[in-house]
């Protein structure tokens, strides 16, 4: 499936996408069963009935308490959909990692330090109702493209397509990034800002990595952290479109 037909164009949300039609293991991945995106406050009455007609049933919101309480987003549950906040990383462990430092040093030190956020998102999405499951952060770039590297390569989709996936954050973002930059007051700060509109895929090649030769791939990291080996099957039964991904494991 292409990139284009991948893209999700809810109001007035940035950077959706389906993770259906990219390869796994065994097949295609099923359109529907995981969605990534930034965050849904900057959603409007006709982008969340496009969520909604997509199939969301489950969401996952990824950003911590105080991301929460600064920009919450209107959600009455009258519309069948399931909101969870699973925190992927705390301000602690953003603010112990020492500066400056490059992205995937910091990516793959919050895979350590948040190896049991990671597991419980991954039981969320296990215990998710029948329908589809969107996960996002703020940006849905850096956290929520770490979470969907873990789902990708549990399902056995390539390196390759997992970093040719989290190139496409960068063109969801453009707009965000041209205003932030435009509207940058020293030079620091708008070369900062240009690095951080970036989403180079030899960064997740190296993240990936890390993960193949330090944990030995998403199955085991995730297991180490707390997620049960059925979770991660019925994770695995979901994204491949099977009848049974909340019942017993496949």
């Amino acid at each position: 499936m292409a990139a284009d037909a991948r893209a999700l164009r809810w109001e007035a949300l940035l950077n959706a996408r389906d993770l259906g039609g990219l390869p796994s293991g065994a097949g295609p991945i099923a359109r529907g069963a995981i969605v990534r995106a930034d965050a849904l406050y900057r959603l409007n009455d006709a982008g969340w009935a496009a969520l909604v007609a997509h199939g969301v049933r489950t969401i996952i919101d990824m950003r911590n308490e105080k991301e929460v309480a600064a920009k919450p987003y209107r959600f009455d549950g009258d519309n069948g959909v399931v909101l969870a906040h699973v925190a992927q990383q705390t301000d602690e462990m953003w603010q112990s990692i020492p500066r400056p430092i490059d992205r995937v040093t910091f990516d793959t030190t919050m895979l350590e330090l948040a190896r049991s956020r990671f597991a419980s998102i991954a039981e969320a999405i296990a215990g998710a109702p029948e329908g589809g499951v969107l996960i996002h952060c703020e940006a849905g770039k850096d956290r929520t493209g770490l979470m969907t590297m873990l789902l990708l390569d549990l399902v056995g989709t390539p390196v390759g397509v997992i970093a040719a996936d989290y190139t496409l954050t960068a063109i969801g973002l453009a707009p965000l990034f041209a205003d932030l930059i435009a509207k940058a007051d020293t030079p620091e700060r708008r070369a900062r800002l240009e690095e951080e509109a970036l989403t180079r895929p030899e960064v997740m090649l190296a993240i990936h990595e890390v993960l193949r030769t330090r944990y030995g791939g998403a199955e085991p990291y995730l297991v180490s952290g707390g997620a049960r080996p059925e979770s991660l099957a019925r994770i695995r039964a979901r994204m491949l479109g099977l009848r049974n991904y909340t019942g017993a494991s496949a």
